[in-house]
């Protein structure tokens, strides 16, 4: 028997899916945009990128994500993305105009981790000047 194909969350899945881990106070029943922030700033986009689903982040972005939200220790999706090393969607993310040069808490930079991985996702940022 063939398997059953896997369907796509719709947006309006995926922003639901992330409401108990931005509103947990409120058990899973509070309603998300795709820009609504929790106390520590992150949004839907720093959700799924924690849960590693590429699929989710592309369509955050291409519906309109901000793509330069600063969320928890002052990270934004591309250095959450660039420590992942998930080549997809730092390039979505770059293609979107996302900041290289903002700093988290600690100091540094998107641009700064992708400089000290090196490899694919460092040479993914020399097309891009911020």
């Amino acid at each position: 028997m063939a398997k059953k194909p896997k369907t796509r969350e719709s947006l309006q899945d995926i922003l639901a899916s992330c409401s108990d881990t931005l509103f947990p106070d409120q058990m899973g029943e509070a309603p998300v945009t795709i820009d609504s922030r929790d106390a520590d700033g992150d949004t839907p986009l720093h959700v799924m990128l924690w849960r590693d689903n590429t699929h989710a982040v592309l369509q955050l972005i291409k519906a309109g994500a901000d793509v330069n939200a600063v969320g928890d220790m002052s990270e934004t999706p591309l250095h959450i993305a660039v420590k992942k090393q998930n080549l997809p969607v730092i390039d979505a993310l770059l293609k979107a105009d996302a900041d290289t040069s903002l700093k988290s808490e600690f100091g540094q930079s998107s641009r700064d981790i992708a400089d000290q991985l090196g490899g694919e996702v460092r040479r993914l940022f020399l097309n891009y000047q911020t």
